[in-house]
């Protein structure tokens, strides 16, 4: 039978620290499966309820979100099923955004039998900064990008009034508040990284040119903005993001020499 540190890849051990975790123990991998999979059900469930909680009152958060971002603009619809799709969507964000912090408690959770005590201290303090951070780049892009954004975009051309798909419209701009929430969090989880020695700034200075261009890539894959400047936020955001993380988890790095 096929026996897996209870650690799996996520850490790896320190040499300082003679003393295992408390919980650690060797596994059979159907165990580390079995657990990561109640781990999963125990995450997505109350998501799934929050959603369907949500869709019910969703119109109403539509209908805010667009007169705030759009005022003046009439919605349009292309399709039957568009409106419903969009109900979906903004019923997926918002209840994202209020499952967030039990979706990483379950993370830590399957994680915590592989850690030291003053690793579990030190993620019970920076897991919590770390969807404060998640809201507040959310509130930024949300107040600050979207606005400026759409004022630059969605204007007449030549007289021309556009018509904006309900569906492409809203998606785009949660997508937008989606990813620049978490780009914020980039510094977050750069000092977990190196504060638990899974990853260290110089190996994230050598691969930054490789990390920006894949998430240009992914950027432009997953926002349909054909005009680019979705991408350019994204992309800024994360470089401004990547760069702050390096500098902090540098300072992490010379409080363990």
């Amino acid at each position: 039978m096929i026996k897996l540190p209870r650690r799996n890849c996520f850490i790896q051990k320190s040499k300082n620290f003679g003393v295992q975790p408390p919980e650690d123990r060797d596994m059979e991998l159907r165990e580390h499966i079995a657990e990561l999979r109640e781990r999963v059900i125990k995450g997505v469930f109350p998501f799934i309820v929050i959603l369907i909680a949500i869709y019910f009152k969703s119109d109403v958060i539509i209908t805010y979100i667009w007169n705030d971002l759009f005022e003046g603009k009439s919605m349009v619809v292309y399709s039957p099923q568009e409106y419903i799709v969009t109900r979906i969507l903004a019923s997926a964000y918002f209840s994202l955004l209020l499952t967030y912090p039990w979706l990483i408690y379950q993370i830590y959770l399957f994680m915590k039998p592989g850690l030291y005590m003053h690793e579990r201290r030190f993620l019970k303090l920076f897991l919590p900064f770390s969807y404060i951070m998640f809201i507040v780049g959310s509130i930024f892009s949300y107040y600050i990008i979207l606005p400026k954004l759409y004022s630059t975009v969605v204007i007449e051309y030549f007289g021309a009034e556009p018509f904006l798909s309900i569906r492409k419209s809203l998606q785009n701009a949660l997508k937008l508040t989606l990813y620049v929430g978490l780009a914020f969090q980039i510094p977050t989880v750069t000092i977990i990284a190196v504060k638990l020695r899974m990853i260290s700034t110089k190996w994230l200075r050598e691969k930054r040119l490789l990390i920006y261009f894949a998430v240009f890539i992914l950027a432009t894959n997953i926002t349909f903005d054909i005009t680019g400047l979705s991408q350019i936020v994204v992309l800024v955001a994360v470089i401004l993001m990547y760069e702050i993380g390096i500098l902090i988890g540098r300072m992490f790095e010379g409080e363990e020499r």
